[in-house]
């Protein structure tokens, strides 16, 4: 079975609200789509509209999908019973969806037992979320649409989120998140996209070593040649003018809408060097290419985290997050030694 959207989006007079929309999720797919807020919000709003279900626009390959009483949805504003404790919140979601589920085992998933007795007024930010998380267990349905699931939240919570992500998979789930973050949305998804106004584009990542491999080949280089080239500034164009970057200062660099980002001080500078030539370069500095998408300062990591076996991310001092590919890790857990 499939779930299906075959032209799903809106146009308002001259103004596209959402652009059309051709896709198709497998059983057990996690589809992250990073996209601005504005179409996030295009989104969900047409998810919950009859028409897009009575036109086909949405529909399952096999079965009837009725409309969004289908789905759960998880959103950044959710509403919250700030009188109920977690515990009274689980068992009220049982008796509203008609269901019968191991309250303590929710509990446990969402990691709520020290304050299950505790007014979720009280709640911290992150806790709150992750009560809203555990909702996702006891719903019944197999769509799950989160908007921002990881926004703001400690990474215990993020944690927990992966926690709950890999239970509903064990349902046969189609799992759709929706993220302004690309580093999230390349963590959480097993298929990313990326929402512009050209439309919904598929980033392709996980032959990333294969390329890889293939460019070497091309090229008739060998790794030992990046250690005999050496520059000593990178440059980055601002207006009218360009600025010139010591290599240390980078904290990472990443390729986004076919442009090579420098990421300095917490903001963004767009290179006038090509992604390839500045992994080049900034080799012999330290530079690690953690994810065909990013190449990171290594200085600058503080933690790895590791998601689930396929998935991982690194944290940088100033707490911004990069990814790390599958086919990197174990690379990079070489070459720190640990």
């Amino acid at each position: 079975m499939s779930l299906i959207f075959e032209g799903f989006g809106k146009v308002a007079g001259n103004t596209v609200v959402l652009p059309s929309i051709q896709l198709t999720i497998e059983k057990k797919d996690v589809v992250a789509i990073q996209a601005d807020m504005e179409y996030m919000h295009a989104f969900l709003s047409l998810m919950e509209e009859d028409r897009s279900y009575m036109t086909n626009e949405i529909r399952l390959s096999d079965s009837v999908l009725r409309g969004a009483e289908d789905l759960f949805f998880y959103r950044t504003n959710m509403g919250e019973y700030k009188r109920l404790t977690p515990e009274q919140t689980i068992r009220f979601w049982c008796n509203l969806y008609g269901v019968r589920v191991d309250i303590e085992r929710i509990l446990a998933l969402a990691e709520l037992n020290e304050v299950r007795n505790k007014k979720n007024k009280g709640l911290t930010f992150s806790e709150k979320k992750r009560l809203q998380f555990a909702r996702s267990l006891i719903q019944p349905t197999t769509i799950y649409i989160f908007q921002e699931p990881t926004y703001h939240i400690d990474l215990q919570s993020k944690q927990v989120l992966n926690r709950i992500l890999n239970e509903l998979l064990k349902k046969d789930s189609f799992i759709i998140i929706l993220t302004s973050s690309l580093e999230e949305s390349i963590r959480l998804g097993t298929k990313v996209f990326r929402l512009t106004d050209r439309g919904l584009q598929r980033l392709e990542y996980k032959e990333e070593a294969e390329e890889e491999v293939e460019e070497k080949e091309a090229s008739g280089t060998e790794d030992e040649t990046i250690y005999q080239q050496r520059f000593e500034k990178i440059s980055a164009k601002s207006d009218d003018k360009f600025i010139l970057f010591d290599p240390l200062e980078i904290d990472f660099v990443e390729t986004r809408d076919r442009q090579t980002i420098l990421h300095v001080n917490n903001e963004e500078f767009i290179s006038t060097v090509s992604m390839k030539d500045i992994e080049t370069r900034l080799h012999i500095y330290g530079f690690f290419r953690c994810h065909r998408s990013y190449l990171v300062n290594l200085q600058r990591v503080r933690e790895v985290v590791v998601w689930s076996k396929n998935s991982y991310s690194l944290t940088l001092e100033n707490e911004k997050t990069v990814p790390l590919s599958k086919s990197r890790y174990g690379e990079l857990k070489e070459l720190l030694n640990w």
